[in-house]
């Protein structure tokens, strides 16, 4: 009984410790001689198996959990000497952590070959410092949008889970997974129309400089950079190398100019800072910022070095808006190196998804059980002006509007259109019967000079090529308006429109959606080929009732169909954005006429006149193989084929 009673004894105590949840260590960490706040200094326990980073004020919060409180707290940043201690018990109040900055001379590097054979070693042993195996980084990401005082008009910030491919693989692409969100925007613009930018927290994919082997870690470009050794200094206790790279005199090919940190040991990246170039922000012409630079860094683990923080700026003139002055920061606060599974393809992000439109409101208790950047103070004061805001204005609302949050905005009426609207462009094969004839035609209106008369040559074709131009309206989630136009070419030309309804489902739902497709349009479309053209006696020439006085003008001859087009066909989506498709089609003929269409060759082009005359006419003489007719050697036939890409704007 005794034995019993205390057993009993020790599982009581030990209910509590095993039922503790993550526990908050706050901290500040400072300058030692200065006593001035350092930003951007790593925080890591377990050796850095958890960690963050500090702020503008130099504080941080590092969310951690009860096994790991009997780990060791470090705090490191280039220059300064690694502090580290037992962590404090907690909860407990704010910690002073101050920093020594820890110089080292150049004259003690022993340096055994050129500044660029160091890089090209460092280069080398990539699969030996990185990691070989896929690993899951957990990481906090925020993005926000100042204004030119520095002042946030916008700030989002999310949990995210970034795999990363083995690092014997150079890309610059991977997989991120949102798991939370938030965000404050105070953007006070009421402009209907508003451009809004992409990327977000793909930057842990963008910004890993090692693992996209950047232009200037890139031996197919080391000829057009200029490398040099600057003095030396430490990081995290580790002596490094300090390069600074630039174009070489006279290169435009360039695109980054900074300088890169090389362990000496290992000759590991431990990190690099760098801005583009004039010729790196000219480079394709998509590209419209005004300047951009990134910051990132690595940390050691499991005895390899992985992706620590990104910090990446980019000010841009837009052309609507104001200008935007972006700021991205990722920053690693888990490392996980077991094989995880990746997330599907519904729960991945996708690089064009823009991460403001999110619409959790900001909340001061939102993160509390996670590790995060604190938010600059002007972002805290501006969130505390708008809570007592809140409250006051909620004295004088009804009681329905009280709890009403000023991020909470509703769409405008354009962007509840852009959420519904797609277009996309195809490609196919026009189903048209020709057999070889010869065409003669002949056209003199009475009362006039104008002669056109032509012969010509049709070569036989079984079908013609056409492009198509879409536009579609979501009615539901499902069904949607399409209006296109689209056009043939080969020796035949010709325009067309279509008008209708187009039908999705989805066969695969809950991973990468698989539409099967149906649609119903109404379809008018020429088929013309071209005479060529001819001078104009004429000032005063009326075709079928339109003026025509160009000095020049051109002629064809032409048919014009009716027809319904019912299709089927399926539709991959590529990403949230972009969705190839497949279609057969069924023409319905409703009615077909042929026509002579002359066209005004000179003049204003916003002003040209076309004219048609409609066969059979008086003046007008239609020969197919020498003999009179009314009707053209080409047949439309029934079945078409099309394939091309949909993309949807919001």
């Amino acid at each position: 009984m005794l034995r019993l009673l205390h057993l009993v004894w020790l599982v009581l105590l030990a209910g509590p410790a095993l039922a503790q949840g993550p526990v908050l260590l706050r901290g500040q960490v400072l300058d030692a001689e200065t006593h001035q706040p350092i930003p951007n200094a790593q925080v890591g326990v377990a050796d850095n198996r958890i960690g963050t980073s500090t702020n503008d004020e130099g504080r941080f919060a590092l969310s951690i959990p009860a096994a790991l409180l009997g780990e060791r707290l470090e705090v490191a940043l280039l220059g300064y000497r690694k502090y580290t201690r037992a962590l404090p018990p907690l909860p407990g109040p704010e910690l002073r952590i101050e920093l020594k900055i820890s110089p080292a001379a150049l004259g003690e590097v022993q340096v055994t070959g050129s500044v660029l054979g160091i890089v090209r070693e460092a280069v080398a042993r990539i699969p030996r410092n990185y990691p070989v195996r896929p690993t899951q980084l957990t990481g906090f990401y925020r993005e926000s949008d100042n204004d030119p005082a520095g002042q946030p008009r916008y700030l989002a910030e999310g949990l995210v889970l970034a795999f990363k491919e083995s690092y014997r693989k150079r890309t610059a692409e991977g997989e991120i997974q949102i798991k939370q969100s938030r965000k404050v925007d105070l953007r006070r613009d009421r402009t209907p129309i508003r451009i809004d930018w992409a990327g977000g927290p793909f930057i842990a994919h963008m910004g890993d400089f090692v693992h996209r082997r950047s232009d200037f870690i890139d031996p197919a470009h080391f000829k057009d950079y200029d490398y040099r050794l600057a003095p030396g200094s430490t990081f995290q206790d580790r002596p490094v190398y300090v390069i600074t790279f630039g174009p070489k005199a006279g290169n435009h090919r360039a695109t980054l100019e900074g300088r890169m940190y090389i362990e000496q040991d290992s000759y590991a990246f431990l990190g690099a800072e760098w801005h583009y170039t004039p010729a790196g922000l000219n480079r394709g012409a998509r590209d419209v910022a005004d300047s951009r630079a990134l910051r990132v860094a690595y940390q050691f683990y499991a005895g390899r070095w992985h992706l620590k923080t990104v910090w990446w700026q980019t000010t841009a003139k837009l052309p609507v808006g104001p200008p935007l002055k972006y700021f991205g920061e990722f920053l690693t606060t888990a490392i996980d190196t077991a094989q995880t599974p990746r997330p599907g393809y519904v729960e991945r992000a996708q690089l064009y998804d823009v991460f403001l439109r999110n619409t959790v409101a900001y909340d001061s208790a939102f993160w509390k059980g996670h590790t995060t950047l604190l938010p600059p103070a002007a972002v805290q004061k501006i969130l505390f002006d708008q809570k007592r805001q809140l409250q006051a204005d909620s004295l004088f609302r009804p009681a329905a509007e009280a709890g009403t949050d000023p991020q909470q905005k509703q769409l405008s009426a354009f962007d509840r259109f852009l959420k519904r609207f797609s277009y996309g462009w195809h490609l196919g094969a026009w189903p048209l019967a020709v057999p070889g004839a010869g065409l003669a035609v002949a056209y003199a209106p009475a009362g006039y000079g104008l002669q056109v008369q032509r012969t010509a040559q049709v070569n036989a074709q079984d079908l013609t090529v056409f492009t198509q131009f879409e536009y579609q309206y979501a009615l539901t989630k499902k069904l949607a308006v399409r209006l296109a136009t689209q056009r043939l070419y080969r020796q035949f030309k010709g325009d067309g429109w279509e008008a209708g309804l187009a039908y999705e489902h989805n066969f695969n739902p809950g991973h990468r959606p698989l539409y099967g497709r149906a649609g119903l349009g109404y379809l008018r479309q020429t088929v013309g080929l071209p005479l060529g053209s001819f001078d104009n006696p004429d000032g005063g020439l009326r075709v079928a009732g339109t003026h025509l006085g160009a000095d020049e003008l051109s002629a064809r001859i032409q048919t014009v169909s009716d027809a319904l087009r019912p299709s089927i066909g399926l539709g991959l989506e590529l990403s949230h954005r972009y969705e190839l498709v497949a279609d057969a089609s069924y023409l319905v003929p409703l009615r077909r006429k042929t026509q002579l269409q002359v066209d005004e060759e000179s003049g204003f082009f916003l002003f040209r006149s076309t004219a048609t005359v409609d066969l059979p006419a008086a003046d007008v003489d239609l020969r197919v193989n020498e003999q009179p007719t009314t009707r053209l050697p080409w047949q439309q036939q029934n079945w078409l084929l099309s394939i091309g890409l949909r993309y949807r704007v919001r």
